[in-house]
């Protein structure tokens, strides 16, 4: 078993391979309440000669300041993608209750999805029935149970509340291909507001998009290090939103940066400016705060651009 370090001995293994320690009590203090394993482990490599030593001039504070800064990055990135979730979730539930409008718990019928996908479906319908399950039988008041006793059912708008992000995307997923359609063109309005609109944002292209950006939010979610985070797959390539980045069909898409760039087809254009001048002011402190290592090294760690923050110029939030 790994032996138990107390604060002293992490410390002192610390200084031994060649960190700085400024402030010992303020260190040891911030060990405390803050777990070692998550900063030490998680973000010091970044600041490593090889595998046992540390770069010289590397300090205590400069390892802390790139937990913070990955720590507000992801505070800034679920806000937006929980904003963007809501915009989904809204086009999702009025179209589809447009189409199915007489009929109780139409989501829960496999004829009002693409029945070319069984085991998907299987899956998606079993875990909204649990939804709805557990919600009826829960001693706390709440939507579902309301709408149960007082309608004897539960409208998506309202069962679509209790959806996770994952949850959301696997129903639009499934949905027929005309009902994609109907929630792509009505998403077409946040796409035009921020970028110039030529080519079809075409259902493949939302849910390659959606798809990616479930996975960093969870990365979020769960607090895990969104530095050299990598999605499961590129996302699909949008020659409007790309060509203004100059990302080809060859680039690597799978990363922090793609997804930040396409949340902007989610977001109106205040609430992408928003998330755009948060980060590049998080980018600009931790810069002020490096001595050992340059910001590219992190930028890239994200998949943004060398000297991303200095190229890219503020958002009016207008």
């Amino acid at each position: 078993m790994k032996n138990f370090e107390n604060l002293h001995k992490q410390l002192t293994i610390l200084n031994s391979r060649g960190v700085i320690i400024p402030n010992y009590q303020k260190a040891k203090q911030y060990l405390l309440t803050n777990n070692y394993y998550n900063i030490i482990n998680g973000y010091s490599k970044y600041f490593m000669s090889n595998q046992n030593n540390y770069l010289p001039g590397t300090t205590f504070d400069e390892i802390t300041h790139l937990y913070y800064f990955d720590k507000e990055i992801k505070h800034a990135l679920f806000r937006a993608i929980t904003e963007a979730e809501n915009h989904i979730k809204s086009i999702l539930s009025y179209r589809f209750a447009e189409v199915y409008n007489n009929k109780p718990y139409a989501y829960l019928d496999i004829n009002c999805y693409d029945n070319s996908k069984t085991l998907e479906l299987g899956w998606l319908i079993s875990r909204l029935t649990k939804i709805i399950n557990s919600n009826k039988k829960s001693k706390k008041n709440n939507s579902i149970k309301h709408y149960i006793k007082k309608h004897n059912d539960v409208p998506i708008w309202v069962l679509i509340d209790y959806l996770d992000f994952g949850e959301m995307n696997t129903l639009i997923k499934n949905l027929p291909v005309f009902l994609q359609n109907n929630i792509a063109k009505n998403i077409c309005s946040f796409v035009s507001e921020n970028i110039h609109m030529t080519a079809p944002f075409t259902p493949e292209i939302m849910i390659s998009f959606t798809e990616n950006i479930r996975q960093i939010r969870n990365i979020c979610a769960h607090n895990n290090r969104l530095l050299d985070s990598k999605c499961k797959s590129d996302i699909k390539y949008y020659p409007d939103l790309h060509s203004i980045y100059g990302i080809s069909k060859n680039s690597q898409r799978n990363n922090t940066y793609n997804v930040f760039l396409c949340l902007q087809c989610f977001l109106s254009k205040l609430q992408y400016a928003q998330l755009h001048n948060t980060i590049r002011k998080r980018i600009l402190t931790l810069d002020n705060r490096l001595n050992t290592i340059s910001i590219n090294t992190i930028l890239k760690s994200l998949g943004f651009p060398d000297n991303w923050h200095i190229n890219t110029p503020t958002l009016k939030q207008n």
